[in-house]
């Protein structure tokens, strides 16, 4: 979260009413205007000038009730200060008060109820607005970015970073501890994503996180999030993480959207910090083979993953040429039918829990072994065409992995 969150907020909302907004902090600082202004006031041009409501406006204002407003409140026109009328929108999170929302009086019409109504339907930038405001007013939110973004380079393997992660009293004995990757975060293109949305999901991530005290650190990004965890005796700490981002992100869907399933990869478990960035990637990786691979499921250990671990450390280029056998199969299956049916077989131990899973008959399955075998020019079932079709059809999977 940072102030280009607040600022696109603040525009997202201008836009959306048509007129000048600004908002200041609990002190009356100006935090941020937008970028439609319309033609300023002399009070608010003096605002903008130093940065500060000055003492005379701030009278006035809060002999309108500013000062202790729960709800939108009209401030009138003042000639001899230079202000014209405006609506003071106070904004709250979790009942605190975090800062004032100010929609200004332009040369159009000035319908107040007009404004509300169009208010009503801003309400969750406003909500997320709020929250960013009490993110920002944090006293500790400065050294919470600081230690956020420590541990983020020490996952790419920064080596000054990791010294610093490994000086933290939290981190002194990492047994039981994990390294989860959490993607994709949202259910929504990135590219689509709106300001409001981003925001509130950031603010939505942070404060699940914060709420686990087996959490040690984590870092928030638009594509992923990382998380630190210690296991706790007795309880499934990435269970519960998974449950917990997942209803975070169900949470910040807009009416119209429909989350993607949240995919959290779990690390093997981390003795050092010097450790740290291997354990990182073997998290990216799980998390990417439960995105591409649905048999296992939402949450995958990197012990779990199979193929894809050997896939994830040797297979280094975007572009892989695939084998002329899947290549013919691939072209004769217009459904994807033969190609699921003859994944199931490889990964399964015998015919019958093949049947099972495609609800065949035996001779239908031996029908559609039948149909691969012309296809490809050869049995499908054969030592060396079987390992080569298996490794090529799960590269194929693991081409389609989310990038981060």
């Amino acid at each position: 979260m940072n102030s280009s969150d607040i600022q696109g907020l603040v525009d997202e909302i201008a836009a959306a009413l048509g007129k000048g907004v600004s908002v200041d902090d609990l002190s009356g600082r100006l935090v941020t205007y937008s970028v439609q202004q319309g033609r300023a006031d002399d009070a608010r041009i003096r605002s903008l000038l130093t940065r500060a409501v000055p003492d005379d406006v701030r009278a006035w204002q809060d002999r309108h009730g500013v000062a202790t407003a729960t709800r939108p409140v009209e401030v009138p026109p003042n000639p001899d200060l230079g202000m014209r009328a405006r609506l003071c929108v106070p904004l709250l999170h979790h009942g605190v008060k975090t800062g004032t929302l100010w929609i200004l009086h332009s040369e159009d019409d000035w319908s107040i109820p007009l404004l509300l109504d169009r208010l009503t339907l801003l309400g969750e930038q406003i909500d997320t607005l709020a929250a960013l405001q009490y993110d920002k007013a944090n006293p500790q939110l400065e050294e919470r970015r600081h230690r956020e973004a420590v541990f983020r380079h020490a996952c790419r393997a920064d080596q000054a970073a990791c010294e610093e992660l490994a000086s933290w009293p939290a981190l002194y004995a990492l047994d039981t501890v994990h390294a989860l990757v959490c993607l994709p975060i949202p259910g929504r293109d990135p590219a689509r994503r709106s300001d409001t949305e981003t925001a509130q999901l950031r603010v939505a991530l942070h404060q699940t996180l914060a709420a686990h005290s087996h959490v040690l650190a984590t870092s928030v990004q638009d594509t992923h999030t990382t998380v630190l965890a210690r296991s706790s005796h007795g309880a499934d700490t990435p269970l519960q993480l998974h449950h917990d981002l997942a209803a975070a992100v169900r949470s910040t869907a807009v009416p119209t959207d429909t989350p993607h399933p949240v995919f959290i990869g779990v690390s093997g478990p981390l003795k050092t910090v010097d450790r740290l960035p291997d354990a990182y990637q073997q998290a990216v990786a799980a998390a990417q083979a439960a995105a591409v691979d649905p048999t296992l499921g939402p949450l995958a250990d990197w012990d779990g993953i199979g193929p894809y671990r050997f896939l994830a450390q040797n297979l280094r280029r975007e572009a892989v040429q695939q084998s002329a056998l899947y290549d013919r199969l691939y072209a004769a299956d217009a459904t994807g039918e033969l190609l699921h049916t003859l994944e199931v077989y490889y990964d399964s131990a015998s015919v019958n829990q093949v049947a099972k899973h495609l609800h065949l008959h035996r001779t239908s399955l031996y029908y559609r072994l039948g149909r691969i075998k012309d296809a490809i020019g050869t049995d499908p079932l054969d030592g060396p065409t079987r390992l080569e079709l298996h490794m090529a059809i799960k590269t194929a999977r693991w081409m389609r992995r989310p990038r981060i």
